[in-house]
């Protein structure tokens, strides 16, 4: 059970019963301050006071790492293949497979990094941008040119995109993520939409009855390879992500929108991450990504935590602790990482996670890919 925090005396948000989930995830490579303690701990963590709780495992399909010398596993019974990295150069690239023609849904402070990036490095590397949608057409004026202005969302096909890349809201992946795979492949910018069950069940049924991958960035979590590893190897016993940012930074929804900080530092909620994504869409990314690296655990068992820390102006803090199961002597493996992304006040996206995006959208136009879902 996940708690409101301020939202009023013994107020409650029940999370969703575990169910059938999704899969694994990468780590960015952007040299972000990060400090990495390895602790014993002892035993199971119990289940109050942000501590886990051994519950049922869930099945999940896998999903493979892709590009940048990542490798993984693809959804469905196809055995373990080995992805070759393939290198950019600026006559383009190489295999007829690779997505050349790429669209932009959103435009917020994401989508428009990514339209610059496209606009003047995507020639030299075989990318062209054919369209930018924003639920704000009056957002493009100025800025991106009439002609790849896209006005409705439903004609993306008619710009024959290779790949879709969405970077505007969950809600976007849950009304149209398996209609824009009918035409492309398509880069989920918000894995938050993947805590819907009946979401990612559309998502792969669409992926395979059209032939086009899902691609999930990676965004701000950090050792999600390792993440993935540990879980596969069966090492992963808990698994505890807090995000920690001022208040202003929140976009949040629901019965946390009416949350209030009580002190310099709250805990607004605490508990199974399928249960924050729904009222914080925007601001539980990070957890959904470490929920999907995580499959044995998943978004009923990986715990997630939001802090509103008045100190925090202009830094967003996440941190990632996981434990394994008590070895011989009774001692658990332990890691923690904490991760420090500068951020302008206010904003949603940190500094680090705009260009770790801009390398996950390049990651998925470096290989042939195939029906699932997959992390870049």
């Amino acid at each position: 059970m996940g708690r409101v925090r301020g939202a009023g005396r013994g107020d409650k948000l029940r999370a969703p019963e575990p169910q059938t989930i999704v899969p694994s995830a990468p780590p960015d490579s952007h040299p972000t301050p990060t400090r990495h303690t390895h602790t014993p701990t002892s035993g199971p963590l119990l289940e109050e006071g942000g501590r886990f709780r051994r519950g049922s495992r869930v099945k999940c399909p896998k999903i493979s790492c892709c590009p940048n010398l990542q490798w993984g596993w693809a959804v469905g019974s196809e055995p373990p293949v080995e992805l070759s990295p393939l290198t950019i150069t600026p006559k383009g690239m190489a295999l007829d497979q690779v997505p050349r023609k790429v669209g932009i849904v959103g435009y917020g402070r994401l989508g428009q990094s990514l339209v610059s990036h496209l606009l003047t490095q995507g020639p030299e590397l075989g990318l062209e941008l054919v369209f930018v949608w924003n639920r704000d057409p009056g957002r493009m004026a100025g800025s991106v040119p009439p002609s790849l202005q896209l006005q409705n969302l439903a004609a993306l096909g008619e710009r024959h995109p290779d790949l879709v890349v969405e970077v505007a809201h969950p809600k976007i992946i849950h009304e149209s993520g398996a209609e824009i795979l009918r035409y492309a492949h398509l880069l989920v910018g918000s894995p938050s939409a993947l805590a819907e069950q009946a979401t990612e069940q559309r998502l792969l049924e669409a992926s395979h009855r059209w032939g086009h991958a899902v691609f999930v960035a990676r965004g701000a979590l950090w050792g999600t390879d390792d993440i993935t590893r540990l879980d596969k190897a069966g090492g992963l016993q808990s698994l505890r992500v807090t995000m920690a940012t001022h208040p202003d930074g929140f976009r949040l929804e629901g019965p946390l929108a009416t949350a209030h900080s009580t002190g310099p530092r709250t805990v607004l909620y605490e508990g199974p991450v399928r249960g924050l994504c729904p009222f914080a869409p925007r601001n539980s990314n990070t957890m959904a990504a470490a929920a999907l690296a995580a499959p044995s655990l998943g978004f009923d068992r990986v715990i997630g935590v939001l802090v509103a820390d008045f100190s925090l102006k202009d830094m967003h803090v996440v941190d990632v602790e996981l434990s394994g199961p008590p070895g011989p002597t009774g001692r658990s493996f332990a890691v923690h990482t904490h991760r420090e992304n500068p951020a302008e006040p206010g904003a949603v996206t940190g500094s680090a996670t705009v260009t770790a995006f801009w390398r996950s959208l390049l990651g998925c136009c470096q290989l042939p890919s195939k029906p699932g879902i997959h992390f870049c």
